[in-house]
């Protein structure tokens, strides 16, 4: 689509240059000279036979009209990009969150498993001692590990 885009407005503008350039209006002149060159002047030979090249003809399109319903394709390009890149982008934020939920709902089962499973939870400290956890901090983990189960595993 680009390449289509850079075309157009690359004869575009060949064709505005063409049109609106006083070598365009001039007449040109195509000779073979006495070497066998083929030459093309605004002037004819001073002797010979030439033919006389007419000149392009004025383009079928308005260049200004032109140069507006291009605009006009780029910008509605440029918007249909931006959605698409905006669409990518949400696409790609929903999965690294699931990924994200996946991995956290895994560890929830484990701690929720690890909670049922185990008679005595020995707990470290911050400072490095250990404990077991009473049946209070037990109930409190097995609740946040339901929680988050719940709030994950979906």
């Amino acid at each position: 689509m680009r390449n289509t885009l850079t075309t157009l407005l690359s004869l575009l503008c060949f064709i505005g240059v063409m049109a609106l350039s006083p070598m365009a209006l001039a007449k040109t002149y195509k000779w073979v000279d006495e070497n066998g060159n083929t030459n093309y002047t605004s002037t004819p030979p001073p002797t010979g036979n030439f033919k006389t090249i007419k000149p392009p003809s004025k383009p079928a399109v308005d260049p200004v009209k032109a140069q507006s319903d291009l605009k006009k394709r780029l910008e509605a390009f440029n918007k249909r990009k931006e959605e698409t890149d905006k669409a990518k982008d949400e696409a790609d934020k929903l999965a690294a969150k699931k990924a994200d939920y996946k991995k956290k709902c895994e560890q929830a089962k484990k701690n929720l498993n690890l909670i049922q499973t185990k008679v005595r939870i020995r707990y470290t400290e911050d400072d490095g001692s250990t404990r077991y956890l009473t049946d209070d901090e037990r109930a409190a983990k097995l609740k946040r590990a339901q929680d988050a189960i719940k709030s994950y595993c979906k």
